[in-house]
């Protein structure tokens, strides 16, 4: 499976975990604060956005990667392979 997000996709996601956090956690304010600055330097529109966007993509393929099980073929035979196969 593939799945790539774009940094508008990735932003949404950053967006929604950090406001349950801002809403269901219980941090001082100097830790708000802290939230609500490092999601602002990654408005759309910013380099940090990108790489996040980056950074996300590649943990989620490799989140996939570790709970999927490949077939294959070899020499005519059907093989079924676990993830660390593949690492």
């Amino acid at each position: 499976m593939n799945v790539v997000l774009n940094s508008d996709e990735s932003h949404v996601a950053l967006t929604l975990v950090s406001a349950l956090l801002l809403d269901n956690i219980d941090l001082s304010e100097e830790g708000r604060r802290l939230v609500r600055e490092w999601r602002r330097q990654r408005d759309p529109g910013n380099r940090e956005l990108d790489e996040f966007t980056v950074f996300l993509n590649e943990r989620l393929g490799n989140h996939i990667d570790e709970r999927t099980t490949r077939m294959m073929r070899v020499k005519g035979k059907r093989k079924v392979s676990q993830a660390e196969r593949w690492q």
